[in-house]
Formats: structure tokens, C-alpha cells, sequence
């Protein structure tokens, strides 16, 4: 095993140009998604991840394509597709800080997912900050104000799925990197999606003009940049380090949001966002906080 000399600063760097680069990728979508279908812009920007990740990862031959449980391995990799498609739709029809605030859900979900198929146990404190941090979610859709131009619509359904969706992906995962190389599931879910996406991308094929193939393929690539910061943020710094700057993609996608597309969050939003970083951010607290426990008294 490789051992990682942890550098805070490296960490913190890297997830912060991860968050950049997460919040240009929504821009790119966005702007997609007012011409093109999703199934069309995801199966290419899917195809062009595949083709970096195969000539990057060349090298590893068979251990590449090897897979022990090719059936849960298929499970993920068609969920992956179905998160990102999801994902694409909440970006098109939505606010970008409005999406963000909610896919910043997925701990709770997680949490849920690891009490019921993991066996962990949820003490007080993570309970009441799921709780508070559901309430967050309702804040943020506000179906109670009639009067409100941003009604619950199949969008919010959409990012709230993919939210959960991500949670379920964790927990798959975290199962199948226990004999299976990280990029092994990368290669498998892009490949995954692109064999979902080409029936309907062809179906409802619009030819996109120069000018969206180049976004494309700069979708592709801003994707690939992304998935690897992310992996040497937390290679670099311990979670509890790292977590909290990853809240900074709201601000990004705010700011992206009014300068490119002339979005101005409203307090809802504001308000519900506050409360779903804060109960995610001491759910992440905590799992740190017991995971170096375990780690004392394994010692």
C-alpha cells in the first residue's frame, strides 16, 4: 500500500478546484440543456469520459475490465446512469444554487440507507440532524407558498432522486472497491450510460452545431477533472478538513448562476441550503469523529 503524506493545503486546494470545476460543469449543462436532450449531451459527454479514462488507465490491462461481481457491478453502473440523467434534468429546469442546496442531501439519505442495509447504528445527535436537515429540503421546495413562482415540479423530484440515488451509489461502492479498482467502476458506469442514453439520443436526435460538440467534449473532460480532484482532496486531507470547503460549490453556483443566467436565490433557498450544509456538515463531523475512535482502540 502506498502511504500518503497528508497536506491540508494540497487537500484543500484540490477541493476547491474541484467545486469550480463542478460549478462550470452545471454552467455547461445549463446551457446545453436549452437546445440538445439529456440523453443526447449525457451519452456523449459519457462517451468522452470513457475514451479519458481508457487512455489514462491503459496501463492497468485486465485489472481494468476484471470484475469478481459483475452483477452488483451492472446494479451501480445503471444507477449511475439514471443519478446523472436526473441530475442533468434538475440543472436544465432548476436554479443552480437551488440544485446544489439540494443534492447537499445526500448524507441524510446515506444515513438512512446505512442504518437499513449496513446495520449502523444512528444515536441521538445524527438522528436529530437528519432531521433537521430533511426540514432544510422542505424549506428549500416550500410547497406551501402557493403564491411562489418555483412550485414543487418533476425537476425538484428529480435532484431529491439523485440525491438519493447517490447515497444507495456510496453504499455500492463501498462494497465493490473492497476487490474492485476505483477506476474500474468509472469505466463501467460511463460505459453503462452510454449504452442507456443511445436508444432515446437517437430516438430524439437534434444535430448539435460546433459549438456544442466543443461543450461537449469540454463537458467530458471538466467531468474527468472533477472525479480525480475529488479522490486527491481527501488523499490529501482528512475528511473533517476537506468537507467543509466542499460548501463553498453553493456560493460558486450562486455566483455562477446571476452573472451567466441572471438567477437570484430566493430566501427559501438561502434559508433551507443554510440548513441542510449545517445538519450535513456535523453528520460529517461525527462519522470523522467516530471513525477516529475506532481507530484508538484498534491501536
Amino acid at each position: 500500500m502506498i502511504n500518503t503524506k497528508l497536506n491540508p493545503a494540497k487537500g484543500i486546494a484540490f477541493i476547491l478546484f474541484a467545486c469550480f470545476i463542478i460549478t462550470i460543469s452545471a454552467v455547461i449543462i445549463k446551457t446545453l440543456g436549452k437546445n440538445l436532450n439529456p440523453f443526447e449531451v449525457v451519452m456523449m459527454r459519457c462517451a468522452v469520459t470513457t475514451i479519458i479514462t481508457l487512455m489514462i488507465n491503459f496501463q492497468l490491462g485486465k485489472i481494468l475490465f476484471s470484475s469478481s461481481r459483475p452483477a452488483m457491478l451492472s446494479a451501480r453502473s445503471i444507477l449511475t446512469g439514471a443519478i446523472v440523467l436526473s441530475n442533468f434534468y434538475a440543472i436544465s429546469n432548476l436554479p443552480l444554487v437551488e440544485v446544489t442546496s439540494l443534492q447537499f442531501s445526500k448524507p441524510l439519505f446515506l444515513i438512512i440507507l446505512a442504518a437499513v442495509f449496513l446495520g449502523e447504528r444512528i444515536r441521538l445527535r445524527r438522528t436529530l440532524a437528519t432531521i433537521l436537515g430533511f426540514i432544510g429540503i422542505i424549506v428549500v421546495l416550500h410547497p406551501w407558498d402557493s403564491l411562489s413562482s418555483n412550485d414543487l415540479s418533476l425537476a425538484h423530484l428529480a435532484v431529491l432522486g439523485a440525491a438519493f440515488g447517490m447515497s444507495a451509489l456510496a453504499i455500492l461502492s463501498k462494497k465493490l472497491t473492497a476487490d474492485h479498482h476505483p477506476t474500474t467502476l468509472v469505466l463501467y458506469a460511463n460505459m453503462m450510460t452510454v449504452l442507456i442514453c443511445v436508444g432515446p439520443a437517437m430516438y430524439y436526435w437534434i444535430t448539435p452545431t460546433l459549438k456544442e460538440l466543443l461543450l461537449i467534449f469540454l463537458l467530458g473532460i471538466t467531468t474527468f477533472c472533477a472525479q480525480y480532484s475529488m479522490i486527491c482532496a481527501y488523499k490529501y486531507a482528512d475528511v473533517t478538513v476537506v468537507t467543509p470547503f466542499e460548501y463553498l460549490r453553493i456560493i460558486f453556483a450562486a455566483i455562477a448562476g446571476y452573472l451567466i443566467f441572471n438567477e437570484i436565490p430566493d430566501i427559501w433557498t438561502i434559508s433551507g441550503g443554510a440548513i441542510i450544509c449545517v445538519a450535513t456538515l456535523f453528520i460529517a463531523y461525527r462519522e470523522a469523529k467516530k471513525n477516529r475512535n475506532k481507530k484508538r482502540q484498534s491501536n
